[in-house]
């Protein structure tokens, strides 16, 4: 009789349990999009989520043997072709004519740009072998076409080449597409049918911008070939590109201007992202994202001024000096021969760039704020840095497989709407800058290029791909080393951050996997999942820094148990207290509780377990869901409390995991 009447309390605090609102501290399980009713994709890559989270487009070869980009409906799992042609036996040979690349999708999902050899508006695209920019109007079956890479002249393709950055070329009501042709970057309005030339020249003696001029090779980095191509922000108002010959289209401090125009004049050119805000019409001018000097800079005399200015000089003074690198000379931001999408990413506005560059040793992550008025020094921060294997010679150990969970490069990057969360692709397990702190384990394989999600409200990142359990870690395709491509690439974020899409070369993200190639998968940040904060009063903020003064996590973990991390701004103690409503009737009970010693140089750590009489609990349904109250007493200032969710849920590892 006392068991069942234990059981009898214990399922109805289960009931009432699976009543309140969810608080999962995870990212949920991850769905391989790249796939009919019928069969899995040959190969997927450059998925690109839709902002509302309905749609994912992505290039692929599938649906009996057609290759080209298609659209998944992620709600009914229905795939469609969007334009493709018969696929070669080995497409890394021979490309057939209409295989279309480079994919980008409006808010809504109908419209989808995407760039093709094939003269899909043969009137108009008289040049069958040149490759042109189209978009998709899915709103039909099959889908009709526009020719995007128009000459505003001629009203016909482009004479040169044009081609669009994945991801980022379409605004958000799929009626501007952003591209590039001969080396000049263009903005397309299908409405109003303009073609708009958004890299202009700069009259040397007035400083104002020349509309209609164009600037020879103003984004050719012929260095990097995934860098050819502009974002285009989702509100349509801002171009932002990786160009060269800045002389031409920026100002520049006297010896830097010497320098660079130097260096154009050789075999390695100088590289640089920049950003023109097109809504402000003909004249708004072309503006540096980062750079090694600052003309604009309060207190620089300008344009006369030098880098041996302290008020002159931007965040990297160095930049164009050109930094060693084993395999060539590096010369401006990104002037690697690597696969990294050097493309700088745009919030919906336009006001908040991610990109990624290399301007003294490894690839990193860097966030900038294009307001009005910042120096550039001030705007730009740095999200990740390398761990130093030698001193004075992380330049020449970058590439050395050992030292990649160290210092390997970030490959790709993508920003959500809001400009809050950035994603991102690397190998590397090391994060020295904090804030913002690794909240969640490193994988346990070396070598595999991961996702990771960065919260810069809550200055935490997560690492987003996983495997099917705790005990099952993503492994590569036999034969992938660590580098661009091996492992997790493309990301983009769809219903605000809620949604990650991404493509991915490992082999057991999800069950069933058996192509050994590069699938598209979406993975979803459930509620709860994000790190909860607490600030207190403290000195003055860095400039470009968001400081936190406690930053707390929870995540569940596979065995029932919930694991705490937490950085904290000084040295102490951290307390939490789980308590969940339980009994008939049901009142607040204390179900766990634990004590930690913290230290401001590492992420303290604290494990949860429900005592035995509730464990079954975790193993029923979705677990127990409980609140936590996070107290950190420091020695001499006071307590900190927070309040978080938390779930103590038993969900693997499972048998027959692989590995």
């Amino acid at each position: 009789m006392r068991r069942l009447g234990v059981a009898v309390a214990l399922a109805a605090t289960l009931a009432s349990l699976l009543a309140a609102t969810p608080a999962a501290a995870e990212f949920g399980p991850i769905r391989l999009v790249s796939r009919t009713f019928a069969s899995q994709a040959r190969e997927a890559s450059e998925p690109v989520l839709s902002a509302d989270g309905h749609y994912m487009a992505f290039r692929a070869v599938m649906d009996g043997g057609q290759m080209g980009v298609f659209r998944v409906d992620l709600e009914t799992g229905e795939v469609v072709r969007v334009e493709t042609g018969a696929a070669p036996e080995d497409p890394t040979k021979t490309e057939p004519l209409a295989s279309a690349k480079a994919p980008s999708i409006s808010a809504d999902g109908r419209y989808v740009s995407f760039t093709t050899k094939a003269p899909l508006v043969g009137a108009l695209d008289p040049q069958p072998s040149s490759e042109d920019v189209y978009v998709a109007d899915m709103s039909t079956a099959p889908p009709t076409y526009e020719l995007a890479s128009v000459d505003a002249a001629t009203g016909a393709a482009m004479t040169t080449p044009s081609q669009a950055a994945p991801r980022v070329a379409l605004s958000a009501d799929g009626r501007k597409v952003a591209f590039v042709s001969g080396g000049e970057v263009y903005l397309r309005n299908l409405e109003t049918r303009e073609t708009t030339l958004v890299s202009v020249a700069r009259d040397p003696l007035t400083g104002a911008m020349e509309p209609g001029v164009p600037v020879p090779g103003g984004t050719v980095v012929p260095k990097l070939a995934n860098s050819v191509g502009a974002a285009l922000s989702a509100d349509g108002t801002t171009v932002a590109w990786l160009g060269t010959n800045l002389p031409a289209q920026v100002p520049l401090l006297a010896d830097e201007k010497a320098k660079i125009a130097a260096l154009d004049a050789s075999d390695s050119p100088y590289d640089e992202p920049l950003w023109r805000r097109v809504a402000d019409g003909p004249l708004a001018a072309t503006r540096r994202i980062v750079g090694g000097g600052d003309p604009l800079s309060p207190g620089c005399p300008g344009e006369t001024g030098t880098l041996a200015e302290p008020a002159c000089q931007g965040p990297f003074p160095e930049l164009d000096q050109g930094n060693y690198d084993k395999k060539n000379v590096a010369t401006g931001w990104l002037g690697r021969v690597e696969p990294i999408d050097g493309v700088p990413q745009l919030s919906a506005d336009g006001d908040t760039v991610a990109l990624i560059g290399s301007p003294t040793e490894a690839a990193n992550l860097f966030l900038v704020d294009m307001a009005p008025g910042l120096s550039r020094v001030r705007a730009v921060r740095r999200l990740t840095t390398q761990v130093p294997v030698r001193p004075g010679a992380e330049g020449e150990l970058v590439d050395e497989e050992k030292y990649v969970p160290l210092n390997g490069h970030i490959y790709d990057a993508a920003i959500s709407p809001d400009g809050r969360h950035v994603a991102f692709a690397t190998a590397r397990q090391r994060f020295p800058i904090a804030p913002p702190n690794l909240a969640t384990p490193p994988p346990i394989q070396l070598g595999l290029v991961e996702l990771y999600d960065l919260d810069l409200d809550n200055e935490a990142i997560r690492r987003v791909t996983h495997g099917q359990s705790a005990e099952s870690e993503p492994s590569l395709a036999e034969g992938l080393a660590a580098q661009g491509g091996s492992g997790a690439s493309s990301p983009s974020f769809g219903a605000g951050a809620r949604l990650l899409g991404f493509s991915s070369t490992a082999s057991n993200l999800v069950a069933g996997d058996g192509n050994e190639a590069s699938d598209a998968f979406v993975v979803e940040d459930l509620p709860g999942s994000r790190a909860a904060t607490t600030s207190v009063p403290g000195g003055p903020k860095p400039a470009g820094v968001k400081r936190r003064s406690l930053v707390v996590s929870a995540f569940s973990m596979p065995n029932g148990k919930v694991k705490v991390v937490a950085v904290t701004p000084s040295d102490g103690t951290l307390a939490v207290r789980a308590e969940a409503p339980l009994g008939s009737p049901s009142r607040p009970r204390r179900v766990a509780a634990g004590t930690a010693r913290a230290r401001t140089t590492r992420p303290v750590k604290l494990i949860l377990s429900l005592p035995r009489r509730l464990r079954q609990l975790a193993r029923s349904g979705d677990g127990l869901y409980a609140e936590a109250a996070v107290a950190f007493h420091r020695p001499h200032g006071g307590t900190i409390r927070r309040k978080l969710q938390v779930r103590f849920h038993a969900h693997g590892p499972h048998k027959g995991a692989k590995r």
